[in-house]
């Protein structure tokens, strides 16, 4: 489930849009993105005493208890996202849940529609392609075998999915609407009360784009333009 993402943005406008400070921009994050896949580096906000800051951060929590049998857990899948509803009750995912949430800034995210054995790409963004904000978790991991030390890894929340996203998938990321982040990443909020802002954005339309997303490697605007019709598409 939205195993792939898009950042049509700027570091400036994300700075202006969720009120942050970035020291310095990494490298090896460039925008825009039109095709973010897993274990690539993502821009992440998170908050604490000195106030909200962009960082860096690898999309998926590497499946830890691979080490058990002597797998270096950074070269095996990665866990990108987690359900809501189980959240709290998941040792992966509860105490940065409790601890340590983030958003996920993005323009929209992909689900792929099985036909006659193909697959094809559906972009579900906002109806003027504005900043959607993922909410995520994240937490730091400390592997000396892969001599990575202290390499922070965010993964997305899903909920159940709205009208428009429900004929395609049955899941879809939790997006905090720009009035509650504050809320979200404030870790003085209660449990209880950060799980009731998730939920499915039904402002989010469906797209058609292009098939060349079928593979993780695509980037560029030539991937928004559509090369083929949904015709059974829900009305936006």
């Amino acid at each position: 489930m939205a195993g792939r993402y898009q950042i049509l943005l700027s570091w400036a406008d994300i700075q202006a849009e969720v009120d942050t400070a970035w020291e310095e921009q990494p490298e090896r994050l460039k925008l825009p993105r039109y095709n973010i896949a897993p274990r690539q580096s993502i821009p992440v906000v998170v908050a604490d005493e000195a106030g909200r800051k962009l960082a860096p951060m690898r999309w998926g929590f590497p499946p830890i208890w691979a080490a058990k049998n002597g797998k270096d857990p950074f070269n095996e899948p990665p866990i990108i996202n987690a359900r809501a509803e189980e959240a709290t009750k998941k040792s992966t995912w509860s105490a940065s849940l409790r601890q340590r949430r983030c958003l996920l800034p993005a323009t929209g995210f992909y689900e792929w529609l099985r036909r006659d054995g193909e697959l094809f790409p559906i972009l579900f963004a906002a109806p003027d392609s504005s900043m959607l904000t993922f909410a995520g978790i994240w937490a730091p991991f400390d592997w000396t075998a892969s001599a990575r030390l202290d390499w922070p890894c965010a993964a997305l929340l899903t909920v159940g999915p709205s009208p428009a996203v429900a004929p395609v998938h049955d899941r879809m990321p939790a997006v905090i609407p720009k009035a509650a982040r504050a809320r979200w990443l404030d870790p003085d909020t209660r449990l209880e009360d950060a799980v009731a802002l998730l939920g499915p954005d039904p402002s989010l339309i469906p797209r058609e784009v292009h098939t060349s997303l079928n593979r993780w490697v695509t980037e560029g605007p030539g991937t928004q333009t559509a090369n083929w019709t949904w015709t059974e598409r829900p009305p936006a």
